[in-house]
């Protein structure tokens, strides 16, 4: 027999304490990057310093590699050096009350607009009452008055004497206006008294009042004429002083800001406006009601300012992170508040959304959240296209809007867009959507493991130290530094790399950390990870329990000890909610003469992937480039998975399923104390595989549980020697001679481990020695092969056998 049990030493890789240059990990400074992620933290880089469009970042990688914290800490230096973007404000357009209009001002000086023109407004409401009430005004309004007053008073007083040297007096009415009454010696005749006048007089009385109302018409003509002049001559004196007073409010806005053209065009229109509806302000100021009794609007409100991006206090561009990718929480919106039966709205309801806090900076966002909300990924592709970002909502995007609103002028967008997604979702996105790969030019893909070497362990156990201090928990010892180690390797599968999906690794440390509290320990030992380890696999075992039970009680047929011809034990892998376990499987053949055909069972069942499928195929490869050199092969098999009723799939049973061919055809039996796992190729080599350490343990943990025997052990492809991180007991149980790990590059290796006969290599005249096992395989289809030979063939009807 060529292949040998392989020695402990190369069946678990383990950290040596000794090396590790700390007592504990309390002193290790902070992670500087993640482990073994140098290629995707290169593309992170280049995607953050690129200044063309388009190259925004997707990041792909498992969930709890760590990406999205190690990518917001990469992004945050490099953000730290950029400028900080500006502030953004929405103010009245006077032109277009419906178009809101977007002032820009550098980091700080939005809120400081706000808050001065905040202050003139104030300054504006209390300043009116004050101009009203100063000496200088009531001087002037006075004057403007009495002039009035005095034109009213001589108008009248000259009809009045007019009246009276004709016999009659002008009185007014108590419900207005004027009437003239007959009067003698300077007193109202009585109506009686007037009765008693002669004809004559009462007519002549009639005819000169009515001439003096015609002189009174006229002069009331000419003085309404002389009060709309008064009245204008008064709101003259208004807007006067008014223009000196808002023109002395807002020189210093004029001044402050006269370098910048925007807002200075704003304040421009400030004043013309306040200048429109000063009769308004000073109404207002008044406590003055218009001709229909009702109060004017003051447009107060209108010289306000809506400050939507505020970077005061900001070093440095934003790194913002967006968890619900909401349509409004990405572009903002427009709020509307109710106002008797209608909705209201104006410049004061805009909203910011995500792209404006991040604008100039980072905005991080997972992918698959994104494309799950409506509308949200194409309104994202149209602003980075159009460089803008333009307020809108569902309803106005779908056409479906009925309601009167505001539409905002849009604010340019620079941007830098990182998505968070899983491998498959960037590589279907790039497939499916055009548009993907010119906004998403820029791929960092996180791997789940990293090299096994001094910089990337150090990384991690740098990692461990950070979570241990961020989230008060204790440090690890050197031996349980080391055990963390090589339980990363064991995760990763491999012992020359470590995983680095650190949300395991430092879930592991946060559950030591329990145990070694339960223990009263002051640092977390080996010992301690071990427990939590063991406690793990005992939560999630369940199913592995049953699985187990179901053998142990020969619910489930698998023979561990024995040998039997066309049987053999596979070894396989269940993945269950992220706990993976090996199960033996029971695979058997039947054999007898044929076309060369292997019949798949599992696949005429439609339980087998086209993995598994393929692998069988390669055993009719196989055979007939083996042992089919000069005539067809005549053999029909048949090979089962028995008592699998789910679905099967990889092609790691391949092997197994080839020497159960094989041993059926030559009827040699195989020992059952072994089992198997490793793919094979046409020329019969023994390719490697997943899983290796669970199908190896998985094995295991049935011998134990029949009873553990010297013969007991399992073949795998030796390629995977690399992968093999057995558990201790399994490491104790070799060292024992209790049980074995045999390693084979070729199936006729594991055929003799198998069956204890020596395979034998084909000689020079195309045979194989004789006794060997192959010898006994082409003996048997030789003679399955004959008959074939011989069979009656029928020409012009004679037989010539």
């Amino acid at each position: 027999m060529t292949a040998k049990p392989l020695s402990v030493e190369r069946l678990c890789l383990k950290t040596d304490p000794a090396r590790l240059p700390f007592e504990t990990t309390a002193k290790l400074p902070e992670p500087d990057g993640p482990a073994g992620q140098d290629r995707a933290m290169r593309a992170v880089a280049f995607g953050a310093g690129i200044v063309q469009p388009g190259y925004n970042i997707f990041v792909t990688g498992p969930q709890g590699s760590g990406k999205r914290i190690s990518v917001s800490r990469a992004l945050e230096r490099v953000a730290a050096s950029m400028p900080t973007p500006s502030d953004w404000v929405y103010v009245h357009n006077f032109g277009a009350a419906h178009r809101p209009q977007a002032l820009r001002f550098p980091a700080g000086q939005g809120a400081m607009f706000k808050r001065v023109m905040g202050e003139f407004v104030d300054t504006l409401k209390n300043a009116m009452p004050r101009l009203f009430e100063s000496d200088e005004y009531r001087k002037r309004r006075g004057a403007i008055e009495d002039d009035y007053r005095r034109t009213v008073e001589g108008a009248l007083e000259q009809i009045r004497r007019k009246a009276e040297t004709q016999g009659l007096t002008l009185i007014e009415r108590d419900e207005g206006g004027f009437e003239f009454v007959p009067q003698r010696d300077g007193l109202m005749l009585s109506e009686d008294e007037y009765r008693r006048m002669p004809k004559a007089d009462r007519e002549q009385l009639s005819e000169r009042t009515r001439e003096l109302k015609a002189e009174l018409d006229k002069a009331m003509q000419s003085l309404n004429a002389t009060r709309e002049k008064t009245i204008e001559k008064l709101r003259a004196l208004d807007r006067e002083l008014g223009e000196a007073e808002v023109r002395r409010l807002m020189q210093p806005l004029a001044h402050a800001y006269q370098g910048h053209a925007e807002a200075s065009a704003h304040l421009e229109a400030i004043f013309q406006d306040v200048m429109a509806h000063i009769d308004a302000l000073q109404a207002a100021a008044r406590a003055e009601e218009d001709e229909d009794g009702e109060r004017r609007e003051v447009p107060f409100h209108r010289y306000q300012v809506n400050l939507l991006v505020d970077n005061q206090g900001r070093k440095g561009a934003p790194v913002l992170t967006l968890n619900l990718p909401s349509l409004s929480q990405l572009l903002g919106k427009v709020e509307h508040v109710p106002l008797l039966v209608t909705m209201i709205t104006d410049f004061m309801f805009i909203r910011p959304g995500a792209l404006h806090a991040a604008n100039g900076g980072f905005l991080l966002i997972d992918a698959l959240d994104l494309l799950q909300q409506d509308v949200s990924w194409e309104t994202l592709k149209r602003a980075l296209r159009e460089a803008q970002i333009r307020i809108a909502n569902l309803a106005e995007i779908l056409d479906r809007s009925q309601a009167v609103t505001i539409q905002p002028e849009p604010i340019p967008l620079d941007i830098k867009i990182v998505l968070f997604g899983e491998p498959w979702l960037y590589f279907r996105l790039r497939e499916i959507d055009p548009d993907f790969a010119e906004f998403f030019k820029v791929q960092a893909d996180f791997s789940t493991t990293a090299d096994r070497d001094d910089a990337n362990c150090g990384q991690l156990l740098r990692v461990f130290a950070s979570v241990a201090r961020s989230n008060g928990l204790k440090h690890l010892d050197r031996g349980g530094a080391a055990r963390m180690i090589d339980e990363a390797a064991r995760m990763a599968g491999d012992a020359e790399k470590v995983s680095v999906r650190t949300s395991r690794l430092t879930d592991l440390l946060r559950e030591a950390d329990h145990f070694a509290g339960a223990s009263g320990r002051a640092q977390i030992t080996a010992e301690d990870v071990k427990l939590a380890v063991d406690a793990k696999e005992d939560r999630a075992g369940r199913i592995k329990a049953l699985e187990q039970e179901m053998i142990r009680r020969n619910i489930i047929f698998i023979d561990t000890e024995g040998a039997k011809p066309g049987q053999i034990n596979a070894l396989t892998v269940l993945s269950l909610a992220g706990f993976a376990f090996g199960v033996p499987a029971r695979v058997t053949a039947q054999v007898r003469p044929g076309d060369g055909r292997i019949t798949d069972i599992e696949r005429l069942a439609d339980f087998s992937g086209p993995s598994h499928a393929k692998g069988v195929q390669i055993l009719s490869g196989y055979l007939n480039g083996h042992y089919s050199m000069t005539r067809p092969l005549s053999l029909s098999a048949s090979v089962a998975f028995e008592q699998s009723y789910g679905p099967i799939d990889g092609d790691s049973a391949s092997a197994a399923e080839l020497i159960a061919i094989l041993s059926a055809v030559a009827d040699v039996p195989l020992k059952q104390s072994l089992a198997v796992t490793g793919s094979v190729n046409q020329r019969g080599q023994i390719q490697p595989i997943g899983g290796v350490n669970e199908k190896i343990e998985g094995f295991f943990d049935i011998c134990v549980m029949r009873g553990l025997s010297k013969g007991h052990g399992v073949i795998i492809p030796k390629a995977n020697v690399v992968n093999l991180m057995l558990r201790d007991d399994v490491l104790e149980a070799v060292r024992r001679g209790l049980f074995s790990v045999y390693a084979v590059e070729t199936v006729n290796e594991a055929i003799e481990i198998l069956t204890g006969f020596r395979a034998g290599s084909r000689n020079g005249s195309g045979g194989f020695p004789v006794g060997t096992f192959n010898a006994r395989v082409a003996k048997r289809l030789d003679h399955y092969a004959r008959p074939r030979l011989l069979r009656p063939i029928r020409l012009g009807g004679w037989w010539p056998f």
